[in-house]
């Protein structure tokens, strides 16, 4: 990829909302990763989790605007009758609830850490975070599925028929793209359960490092796939 195709991709991905998003929560995550570190400390001090805040805070505001986006496309996916089995609608309509609910329940908690409301945020940090930890997991689960789909498929080609060897080579495409998003969704499992009240698993346990790790992953991963589409 030349400067050229780079730049137009970068410009692709600010142009659209879900774009900035990624490249914020890069930036944010890649902060983390070595906001922990003692160099990082020794000469930025608490520049640079400040700095984290303030990313981390533009992108929760950004998210008081995905409401409507994202009840449109859980109009259109409806029940899921274009998947290819009843299990992946299944989990691809609890996915469509757990973002649904997760945007409102978030927005109250932000209003009321503002001040914008009289009541207390944690218990809607907690109910935001419990449907993101829902919709990563049915995310898993719908993916799964969709690889074990495909790997019955490979079973009935054969290497010596041309049509077959290329069919072999788009589900393998496919089973790569799947691997890629079931290594994002439990990157993303493991960091939503930290948010989650003490005694719930592992949730509290990771360090601010742990965490940048995780997200930073789960990002490169999602900009894999989307620059790969542009």
């Amino acid at each position: 990829m030349n400067i050229s195709e780079t730049v137009t991709t970068i410009s692709s991905l600010l142009e659209s909302c879900s774009g900035r998003d990624q490249i914020l929560r890069l930036i944010y995550y890649g902060a983390l990763c070595v906001s922990d570190a003692r160099l990082c400390r020794r000469f930025l001090g608490s520049k640079l989790t400040d700095f984290c805040n303030h990313i981390n805070e533009c992108r929760t505001f950004l998210r008081l605007f995905d409401d409507i986006p994202m009840l449109n496309y859980t109009l259109s996916y409806g029940l899921g009758d274009e998947e290819e089995d009843t299990l992946m609608s299944l989990c691809g309509v609890a996915v469509n609830i757990c973002d649904q609910l997760y945007y409102p329940f978030e927005h109250i908690a932000w209003a009321a850490d503002k001040r914008l409301l009289s009541i207390k945020s944690d218990r809607w940090w907690t109910i935001s975070t419990v449907c993101w930890a829902f919709s990563v997991y049915f995310s898993f689960c719908k993916c799964l599925r969709y690889f074990s789909i495909l790997e019955r498929r490979k079973e009935n080609k054969r290497l010596s028929d041309e049509n077959d060897r290329l069919e072999l080579k788009q589900i393998a495409r496919l089973q790569f793209n799947e691997l890629l998003s079931m290594v994002q969704c439990l990157a993303n499992l493991v960091h939503a359960v930290h948010w989650l009240p003490s005694g719930v698993l592992w949730a509290g346990r990771l360090k601010e490092w742990q965490i940048g790790v995780l997200g930073t992953l789960a990002t490169v991963l999602s900009l894999y796939q989307t620059i790969s589409k542009i």
